[in-house]
């Protein structure tokens, strides 16, 4: 969480119909399936034309940003597949997990948006219960700081690390209070006066703490009466899944239990890549599959090259000076540059290129 906002997916939904055919089918799930209200009409996200409601700087409610989420994630694995890649293996993190398991095959688009909306309703009910900071820092310097600021306040928890980036980058999520007063540890201490912190509110929530435990009972009652293992036509389960909640290889069902470890644990999303990277070598490519290449320095700092897709407008204005088709194709480019390869030929994609790029 945290990639969205008002504008992301409206130019791939104007010019590639299989986008917005993804997008307007997983509101009809979440609509006919599901029982919920039309996250396009309430909101007028991703139709081209249509007037969004939602604030620039996406902060919007957990619903909305978990829906949103998992909406343009699916859409956009389908336009990669549709447009003839495939992966040799899927990683999610926080959230992602959901699509994860739809990229994977194991299970289909009904059932990710089910997963979704559990989620969205679930921690609805926690919404506000704490907060989470991003700061740039190694995990052991991260322990060690928050070990100071609970001796400071008095405390004995209240401060997790919720996020393991990469070797010099966490999360860490906690009270509001505790929150307030690391926030004052680092700009008062010699040490880590200058280092890069950021108060992360598009999250909304305490998640992956202990903080997410009054939700455990509705949030596995939510999941109960889905099909966790119904098989998708979006992907296939030869894919390899490496989970971020277990730090390793997937060998475990994606069921109940293990997205309520998605809620409450800790993610291991810089663990990972680089064990990915041990074990495929270091030409591995994370395409990241989101609204905004949030994960990019990360992925980097754990020795991985990355892809990008599209990229949310600058901060000052909600119309993008670029444009999200230059910027898919502008991927493609980078993917054949890797070595990777669609069923289409390279020079499809150069020709759309050169077209978007005269305006054409």
């Amino acid at each position: 969480m945290g990639s969205q906002h008002p504008a992301m997916g409206r130019q791939l939904a104007e010019r590639y119909p299989p986008f917005l055919a993804s997008i307007k089918e997983n509101d009809r799930i979440l609509m006919e399936v599901y029982g919920q209200p039309s996250l396009l009409d309430r909101t007028g996200l991703f139709i081209p034309g249509a007037e969004c409601s939602l604030n620039a700087s996406g902060t919007w409610s957990l619903n909305d940003v978990i829906l949103s989420f998992a909406y343009v994630q699916i859409a956009l694995w389908d336009l990669i597949r549709n447009l003839g890649f495939k992966a040799n293996f899927v990683i999610g993190t926080s959230i992602g997990e959901i699509v994860m398991g739809y990229a994977a095959g194991h299970y289909d688009r009904s059932t990710a948006i089910g997963i979704a909306a559990a989620f969205a309703t679930t921690m609805s009910e926690v919404e506000g219960n704490g907060a989470t900071i991003f700061v740039a820092v190694s995990p052991r310097q991260a322990r060690n700081i928050i070990g100071d600021v609970l001796l400071q306040a008095g405390a004995t928890s209240g401060l997790w690390i919720s996020s393991f980036h990469s070797p010099h980058a966490v999360a860490i999520a906690g009270t509001h209070p505790l929150i307030d007063a690391l926030f004052a540890f680092l700009s008062n201490s010699k040490t880590f006066s200058n280092t890069f912190a950021l108060r992360l509110p598009q999250l909304g929530c305490a998640f992956h703490t202990p903080l997410m435990e009054p939700i455990e009972g509705p949030f596995k009652a939510a999941l109960e009466n889905l099909d966790l293992d119904r098989k998708s036509d979006g992907g296939t389960r030869e894919v390899r899944v490496m989970s971020t909640i277990d730090g390793a290889w997937l060998n475990r069902p994606l069921d109940s239990d293990y997205f309520w470890d998605n809620v409450l644990r800790p993610t291991r999303f810089g663990d990972i890549v680089q064990k990915l990277v041990h074990d495929e070598g270091d030409n591995i490519i994370i395409l990241e599959i989101a609204a905004h290449p949030a994960m990019k320095t990360c992925v980097e700092q754990c020795g991985a090259r990355y892809v990008g897709l599209i990229r949310r407008p600058a901060t000052d204005s909600l119309i993008d000076g670029s444009n999200e088709c230059i910027q898919l194709l502008e991927a493609v480019q980078h993917l054949y540059d890797a070595g990777f390869r669609s069923t289409l030929p390279l020079g499809v994609f150069e020709q759309a290129l050169r077209l978007l790029r005269t305006g054409k």
